[in-house]
């Protein structure tokens, strides 16, 4: 028994010091990948950036959330590539500009009162919230697959 509270102690110990390993830090916005200053430049241009925090998690993925001066949230990817785009006001609206044009049509012919407030770009699909609270899950193509409850 007491072994058996030894191990279970030295997992857990090990499980939070991994856990524990993901760092965060606040970086200047110039230390964001090139691509990531493009996506800025193309689809927000003349939005300040506010402050921008660089994760590093124990896998050595590195991600890096902007948070601009119009209360929109964009992480990007360790090259720049972005991965999801919030607006932080739940009746907000995102720009759609870089959302794949079916699932914008998708949203407009279905939900003509609502607007996207957040996308979250997965593996194999896009996740999208509107800010009439319905949860959508599209494909890699932009074709719908569910309401996610």
């Amino acid at each position: 028994m007491r072994n058996l509270i030894v191990k279970i102690s030295l997992i857990c110990a090990v499980a939070f010091s991994v856990v524990s390993c993901d760092k965060e830090e606040i970086v200047e916005a110039n230390t964001i990948p090139n691509a990531a200053h493009t996506f800025l430049n193309d689809y927000f241009k003349d939005v300040p950036i506010l402050s921008v925090v660089k994760e590093k998690d124990v896998l050595g993925g590195t991600t890096y959330e902007v948070l601009l001066n119009n209360g929109i949230e964009v992480t990007f990817d360790k090259n720049g590539q972005w991965d999801e785009v919030e607006a932080k006001a739940d009746n907000a609206g995102i720009p759609t500009t870089f959302v794949p044009a079916k699932i914008v049509s998708y949203v407009r012919t279905n939900y003509p009162d609502a607007l996207i407030n957040n996308i979250d770009k997965e593996k194999s699909t896009f996740e999208v919230e509107l800010t009439n609270g319905l949860d959508l899950v599209f494909n890699q193509e932009g074709d719908f697959i569910r309401i996610d409850p």
